[in-house]
């Protein structure tokens, strides 16, 4: 399995949050022998610790699948949002002043988030 890459891998939603569970806690050795966990070592998203004995820590790997996974996220939902902003724009709902000041707000975090992504309008 050395030649799949972390955009390969498609984990569902359940492992995906055990691998950040792992990231931030790391696994004991008594549960790694466990059905929820042996996709982790299948895929090699998970290496023994130095730091730590009887630990499992992420690889490398396993740190880039969830930047990648995160990425991609937000490159769904920023258009989406876009989207959402520009609908409410065409029914004239920025007439509200309460809600016209809302959707601002909204779309200046939007523009800052992408601009902090690096994705481009």
């Amino acid at each position: 399995m050395s030649n799949l890459t972390y955009k390969d891998l498609l984990l569902s939603f359940h492992e995906h949050l055990i691998l950040i569970k792992v990231r931030f806690f790391g696994i004991s050795d008594k549960y790694i022998f466990d059905d929820k966990y042996k996709f982790l070592k299948k895929y090699s998203l998970i290496k023994p610790s130095l730091k730590k004995s009887h630990k499992y820590c992420i690889t490398d790997n396993g740190k880039m699948y969830i930047r990648y996974r995160r990425h991609s996220f937000w490159k769904f939902a920023i258009p989406v949002i876009i989207s959402i902003i520009a609908l409410f724009g065409g029914y004239d709902v920025y007439t509200n002043p309460l809600l016209k000041e809302l959707l601002e707000a909204i779309a200046l975090i939007v523009k800052n988030v992408m601009e902090t992504l690096g994705i481009g309008l």
